[in-house]
């Protein structure tokens, strides 16, 4: 039973992977928009995958300062 995922578990992981792949089109139309940046980079560490967020962190640091700590705070969480 341990070290596998719950059905539960799996629709969560599915959502979020939906989730994030809807914000990068929004990103491709809006790539300044702090909020979107955002809520990009979350959904990237709720998947796991740090590194991604890492990279918007990156991009986010240079629209909005206070976002981008934000979102490092919720990286480095992990």
């Amino acid at each position: 039973m341990f070290g596998k995922k719950g059905t539960f578990s799996k629709m969560a992981e599915s959502l979020v992977e939906r989730l994030a792949q809807e914000l990068e089109e929004e990103v491709k139309k809006r790539p300044n928009d702090p909020e979107l940046l955002f809520k990009l980079g979350i959904a990237y560490v709720r998947a796991g995958k740090i590194d991604k967020a890492r990279e918007i962190y990156k991009k986010l640091k240079n629209v909005n300062k206070e976002k981008a700590g934000e979102l490092l705070d919720r990286i480095y969480e992990v």
